[in-house]
């Protein structure tokens, strides 16, 4: 299962993501907020294209109009006490509403599998703040419980070291107050990188603090460009995409999982980079952070549109 995902599932996500990011990448220069209403308004206006363009107008325009006459006479059944008549009418209402339902859901068949490309897309690209020349990002490493001793980050241009660039492996001394991975991060947000003597394997979730040794370092941005950043451990170099931009872009892989377990217990087990939300929770959002503002935008405009547009 591990294979298929590293060598399969996330390799063809990330070719899905290429037209997206040329359709849709001008959007990351609005902000987070405009951002994601942007993409709520481009995904509403796709789904009411759908609609429109994959089904029949013209007989779910019918359908909906004898819909409207059967239950006018209906009313009148109901207010003349015929009760025969309001059965028989309550009947063929319900059978030309299933089939207006029916041909109504039919553009389903084409528009979901976009949206849900786009929806994933947008959890890539939008759900934590790029990286700004300047700024100051946080790096753990997640080790096996039989690691122990020091690590380093290699010299890289771009990047410099905030803090010593030794770290220490070792548990941390308030594991209980340190806030867990997977609740900062959305589960597509991890993705595979090569290291030597160990094939990476993606996974849902990164390791949360309590589970093992770590190391932290803090490291500067210090200009534009797309750089690596660079972990030795004993034998072995780990390698964590960091893109740095001065206005728009999108930001670097929340986690990098590179093994779940090793044969001597004493490997590196994933890089995770401590990234700035875009949006944080509040009621406005329900609570469900960039999510909740895609959600709603969508929302909105997709019932908005529907009006403007016609759509039966």
């Amino acid at each position: 299962m591990f294979e298929l995902l590293t060598h399969f599932i996330l390799p063809l996500i990330k070719l899905l993501y290429i037209p997206c990011d040329l359709l849709l990448g001008w959007t990351l220069f609005l902000g987070p907020l405009g951002a994601l209403i942007a993409i709520g308004a481009v995904t509403g206006l796709l789904v009411n294209l759908f609609q429109k363009f994959c089904s029949n107008q013209v007989l779910l325009g019918q359908r909906k109009a004898d819909l409207d006459k059967l239950k006018l006479l209906q009313k009148d059944a109901k207010q003349a006490g015929d009760e025969s008549k309001n059965v028989r009418l309550r009947g063929l209402i319900g059978r030309i509403s299933t089939k207006y339902a029916m041909e109504s859901m039919k553009p389903a068949l084409w528009s979901v599998p976009p949206m849900c490309v786009v929806a994933m897309w947008a959890g890539e690209r939008m759900s934590f703040q790029p990286v700004r020349p300047g700024e100051v990002v946080e790096v753990v490493a997640h080790f096996e419980d039989g690691a122990s001793g020091f690590t380093h980050i290699l010299p890289n241009e771009g990047i410099a070291a905030d803090s010593p660039a030794i770290s220490a492996i070792e548990i941390p001394k308030k594991a209980e107050t340190t806030k867990s991975p997977d609740k900062e991060s959305p589960a597509g947000n991890v993705v595979q990188v090569p290291a030597n003597k160990a094939a990476p394997a993606p996974a849902e979730k990164a390791p949360e603090a309590p589970a093992g040794p770590q190391a932290h370092w803090r490291v500067r941005a210090e200009k534009e460009g797309n750089y690596a950043l660079r972990v030795r451990h004993g034998e072995d170099q780990y390698e964590l995409a960091l893109p740095v931009y001065k206005s728009g872009g999108h930001p670097p892989e929340k986690a990098v999982v590179y093994r779940m377990e090793s044969p001597t217990r004493d490997k590196m087990l994933a890089l995770e980079l401590k990234l700035q939300d875009t949006v944080q929770p509040a009621w406005w959002n329900l609570t469900m952070q960039w999510m909740g503002v895609y959600l709603l935008s969508s929302i909105a405009f997709g019932v908005g549109l529907r009006r403007v547009m016609g759509i039966q």
